[in-house]
């Protein structure tokens, strides 16, 4: 009677137990399509996530990427177009609640988050990015181009990395046509200002 008991634990976990419910899988987006994430464990991984999530316009996707305290810093002309809103305390929750609500209101988007590498400062458990990152919007029939410098601030939370900081230094031109583009930032200030977040 042991025998067969064993060997019938034996034989349901080799069916059912075989690694299948362990391995990691890919995460889907809302859509239901597979979407595969790098590991968290360096800063360019994290960016590459970024730019995965928005491109999949997976908020979820999106939301591991950001630490727990974290912070975004319009630019300028940001700013500027909109001063009523209180962009110190635009935080992790403000940027999960705009991003959610930009996802789900866009019909799809070209994401290059790393257009132009300016500089890369790396050590210990600190990083900082700074790129220029181009974003085209499809919504309403047409397209939206954004491009802007960005700088980036990670660090290892645990064993993997988060994004603590985003600050848009300044919309960037177009590189085909010379003409100056919007920051993200533009579109989170106009989320801000219809009470979102």
């Amino acid at each position: 009677m042991r025998c067969l008991a064993f060997g019938l634990i034996l034989a349901f976990s080799a069916t059912f137990l075989g690694g299948c419910f362990f391995e990691p899988r890919s995460a889907e987006s809302p859509g239901g399509v597979s979407i595969t994430y790098l590991p968290q464990s360096e800063p360019k991984n994290v960016l590459a996530n970024i730019e995965t999530a928005l491109a999949y316009q997976d908020a979820a996707g999106y939301e591991r990427q950001i630490a727990e305290v974290f912070t975004y810093e319009p630019d300028s002309d940001t700013q500027a177009s909109y001063p009523g809103v209180d962009w110190a305390s635009w935080d992790r929750e403000r940027e999960l609640a705009f991003m959610s609500d930009f996802l789900g209101t866009v019909d799809g988007m070209f994401v290059d988050m790393s257009a132009e590498e300016h500089v890369t400062d790396w050590s210990g458990s600190e990083a900082f990015l700074e790129y220029t990152y181009s974003v085209e919007v499809n919504e309403g029939g047409g397209t939206v181009p954004y491009r802007a410098k960005v700088s980036l601030d990670f660090r290892l939370d645990g064993t993997y990395w988060v994004l603590t900081r985003w600050f848009d230094q300044q919309g960037e031109t177009d590189p085909d046509s010379g003409s100056p583009l919007p920051s993200l930032g533009q579109r989170r200030g106009a989320f801000a200002a219809a009470g979102g977040g």
